[in-house]
């Protein structure tokens, strides 16, 4: 099969892989031609052939090769990735035939190229991967602060989606949103959680827990993951005098505001650690024992921290944190992988990660770990999602 990835992201010299080089991976494995054209507007790309680790997809730099700073130059990134996309894009990709095009939200920011290329004949399916309601979700927690904006960018990012054959959806709460949210598109949906690779068969390797109890978050510091109830609970642990430490692991430009809360907070079990390359984070995650998502309070979207699937991976149990909309919690309460708290509950957040330290105490912890585990083998790996989004090229 021939498959076809369009996106903003995509991993290259120095940069971690994400989850669509995970797939891309994962759909080679399985047997596939893939093909990625990548439109990177926050750091700019190589024109052309790209080089990449596994030399069985092939990657194309499509969009700006330089990425510009400030409201301006941002501006003349989009349009620069537009312009790319639909010149040099398609011109690599028109005689080829594809049984697959897969691409994913801010379907904006594809200008529509997924869509000319099924109308063209290029593509046979095309496959939209939801994992931002965009707009509402940018507006709700402050990222776009224009409201006039949102009708506008609502029926843009419609449109983008409507014309595709199936929308792949994080969770069935997901689903109900989007047609609520854009109630006339009609378009069939499947179920595809984020994903994430696994090691490589025989590269793993056994890490010690460390000596104290230890709660991880990993991720972007930024609008959206109200990290503040973290850092507070993490104070009212420090008072009960709990041998409990919290690691904070990322980049973001929340960053400064953090350690000058848990400064002002006077947190002595709070640590600070910058990104990692991916290799080196799930080691010091293996060696934590429990991660924690969260999300900020007073959001319609439901969302699903991709973060919860890399602690599932590791064997880690985890703490949901989300809004009322979200049943990512429930997924990981029902599976005995963990505790769901509402967002913006610093109190049954305390309350929490003190009963799954209780827990650690008395030797109940690790099996929450195997059913992480478990969770992730058969819901949440990227083998899981491949085959699931495989098969709208196979079943029409």
């Amino acid at each position: 099969m021939r498959v076809l990835i369009v996106t903003g992201d995509f991993a290259g010299e120095n940069r971690n892989p994400w989850l669509l080089d995970d797939l891309a991976i994962a759909l080679a494995d399985a047997g596939d031609d893939v093909d990625v054209l990548v439109y990177d507007t926050k750091r700019g790309r190589t024109a052309g052939l790209n080089q990449y680790s596994d030399k069985r997809i092939r990657v194309f730099g499509v969009g700006p090769t330089k990425a510009r700073s400030g409201r301006a130059g941002k501006l003349l990134n989009y349009l620069a990735a537009g312009r790319g996309l639909h010149t040099a894009g398609f011109q690599m990709v028109r005689r080829r035939r594809y049984d697959l095009c897969i691409y994913t939200s801010i379907g904006i920011f594809s200008w529509g190229l997924p869509t000319r290329l099924r109308r063209a004949g290029v593509t046979r399916r095309t496959v939209f991967v939801l994992w931002d309601f965009f707009p509402i979700h940018q507006l709700e927690i402050g990222r776009i602060t224009r409201k006039v904006l949102h009708a506008p960018l609502r029926a843009m990012e419609a449109l983008s989606m409507k014309a595709a054959d199936v929308i792949a959806v994080m969770s069935p709460a997901n689903d109900r949103f989007l047609r609520a949210y854009h109630p006339n598109i009609k378009t069939p949906s499947i179920i595809v959680p984020p994903w994430a690779s696994d090691a490589p068969p025989g590269t793993a390797e056994h890490v010690t827990k460390r000596d104290r109890f230890t709660v991880i978050f990993g991720g972007q510091l930024a609008a959206g993951r109200s990290l503040e109830s973290l850092l507070r609970a993490a104070r009212r642990l420090q008072d009960e005098m709990l041998p409990i430490d919290l690691l904070i692991v990322g980049e973001g430009p929340a960053r400064t505001a953090l350690t000058g809360l848990a400064d002002k907070l006077g947190l002595a079990n709070t640590t600070f650690a910058r990104a990692l390359p991916r290799p080196e984070y799930r080691r010091i995650l293996q060696s934590t024992h429990v991660g924690v998502a969260v999300t900020v309070s007073g959001v319609a979207p439901p969302t699903f921290p991709s973060k919860v699937v890399e602690y599932c991976a590791s064997s880690i149990p985890v703490i949901v944190c989300s809004e009322a909309s979200s049943d990512t919690g429930a997924l990981v309460e029902n599976a005995g992988a963990g505790v769901a708290v509402l967002a913006g509950d610093i109190d049954k957040l305390t309350l929490a990660i003190r009963g799954l330290y209780q827990e650690y105490l008395i030797g109940t912890l690790e099996s929450r770990g195997r059913c992480a585990r478990r969770l992730f083998e058969t819901q949440l790996s990227v083998e899981h999602a491949a085959s699931t989004i495989r098969a709208v090229a196979v079943h029409r």
